[in-house]
């Protein structure tokens, strides 16, 4: 290969690689506003409505499948309420939890109070102390040390003062230490929540102090990558599921933080009548309930690609218009599916442009990722193909039709109604699979 198309292709494939990316990327396609609906109602300004309205107190949440593109619709929301003048923090749980594991109301506290005061003090909102943790976390821990010298408990490790992350670094990587801290406040919750609530009340009183940006409005916090978290060996997955319904339900007034308006992602699986989901982020719709081609989908997932490419220059890479479209089309209009397919083709490439068979060389590799299918597995994927529905047999079966959601064998469209398709990449793997036995539909 030429050093020139090599250097070319290294910056195809860093561009491809970056995938949350927000309304000020380069790379960043307004979806919402080509012809053709193809993410059927936009959420972003529907659930910036609610938050703009709300009182606070107030939660939302946002839903969707992997790769559906929610981190990056977060960011835009992010962009429509700073317009507004709000002041907003994004947090990632991930950054902070263990998300193998189910989460309790302890943790999810302590996580919240300890993110708002990092992401303040990176967005300049709070002043950087001589503490090694930031204003939150030192304060928990301060509540935590006096709370267990006043009733004479010794259940609780208290990770050292001098150490980096401290707290922070406990609740995501120490397993036992969780659930020590759980067992040390058990019967004691309502006090953790008096505290957190005062700690957050006086982060956001510092704001406001510091806000020099117009009206001082609710504070809002974003907390992205709730949906990441899934069962482990170590868990089950109604375990998880659990976990997460009964925080957002039954501990809901403990997380509702003062002065604040706080929007969390969940898994597509926790449903909206147990925690009063607000909005779904779904796939670009590629394909119609016949399995024809939807022209507008397909076009807008072209022009998520061309974006990528230096110069816009697709034609460097690909021979025709025709095989870009079908890498489209094939992604079933999930955008991490199609930053794959596109990253395999350059991976294979030898020369550019590249000729059909290594975009059928691709094609099949990207395929091969998502097989085998088990005989059960098969069954589930033709009931959807033939109902659009998901095979859920009954509530508590969950599991399974978790695993093909996590997996992308299964993709959620809106238009108008919610519903499903097979993966196109598995189409002809379900065509042989065997009937089958009826069971009761019913989307989440």
């Amino acid at each position: 290969m030429k050093p020139e198309d090599e250097a070319f292709l290294t910056d195809v494939h860093r561009n491809l690689d970056k995938q949350a990316i927000g309304p000020q990327s380069p790379f960043f396609v307004h979806l919402e506003e080509l012809p053709g609906e193809v993410l059927g109602l936009d959420p972003v300004p529907m659930l910036a409505t609610r938050v703009r309205r709300a009182t606070p107190g107030s939660m939302f949440f946002l839903t969707g499948l992997r790769g559906s593109g929610k981190s990056s619709q977060l960011l835009r929301f992010k962009q429509h309420l700073e317009r507004d003048g709000f002041p907003v923090l994004m947090v990632d749980a991930e950054d902070y939890l263990n998300l193998r594991r189910p989460i309790g109301v302890t943790d999810m506290l302590f996580f919240l109070v300890g993110a708002i005061s990092d992401q303040a003090v990176a967005y300049d909102l709070i002043g950087k102390s001589d503490a090694a943790e930031s204003y939150g976390w030192s304060r928990l821990r301060e509540w935590l040390a006096r709370f267990r010298v006043e009733t004479a408990e010794v259940g609780v490790k208290l990770p050292p003062v001098e150490g980096k992350l401290g707290l922070r670094a406990e609740l995501r990587d120490n397993p036992s230490f969780v659930e020590q801290l759980r067992g040390f406040l058990d019967g004691r919750v309502a006090e953790l929540v008096a505290q957190a609530h005062a700690v957050v009340e006086d982060m956001v009183e510092q704001m406001r102090a510091r806000w020099d940006r117009g009206e001082w409005k609710d504070l809002v916090v974003i907390v992205d990558s709730l949906d990441h978290n899934r069962a482990t060996e170590a868990t089950t997955f109604l375990e998880v599921r659990r976990a997460l319904v009964n925080l957002f339900d039954l501990d809901r007034s403990k997380l509702a933080l003062p002065r604040c308006r706080t929007v969390f992602t969940l898994p597509s699986l926790v449903t909206a009548t147990e925690t009063g989901v607000v909005r779904r982020v779904t796939n670009v719709k590629v394909m119609d309930h016949s399995g024809q081609p939807s022209w507008a989908g397909i076009d807008a997932l072209v022009e998520v690609l061309r974006k990528r490419i230096p110069h816009r220059d697709l034609h460097r890479i690909f021979p025709d218009d025709e095989s870009v479209s079908q890498l489209a089309e094939l992604s079933g209009g999930n955008l991490r599916m199609l930053l794959q397919l596109a990253m395999e083709v350059i991976t294979q490439a030898e020369t550019l442009p590249v000729d059909k068979a290594t975009i059928r060389s691709a094609i099949g590799e990207v395929r091969n990722s998502l097989l085998p299918l088990s005989d059960d597995e098969q069954a589930r994927l033709r009931r959807v193909a033939m109902n659009h529905r998901l095979p859920l047999d009954s509530p508590e079966r969950w599991e399974p039709v978790a695993e093909l959601l996590d997996r992308r064998l299964v993709l959620g469209y809106r238009n108008g109604d919610l519903w499903y398709d097979v993966h196109p990449l598995l189409a002809d793997e379900i065509k042989t699979a065997p009937e089958a036995a009826p069971g009761t539909e019913t989307d989440p």
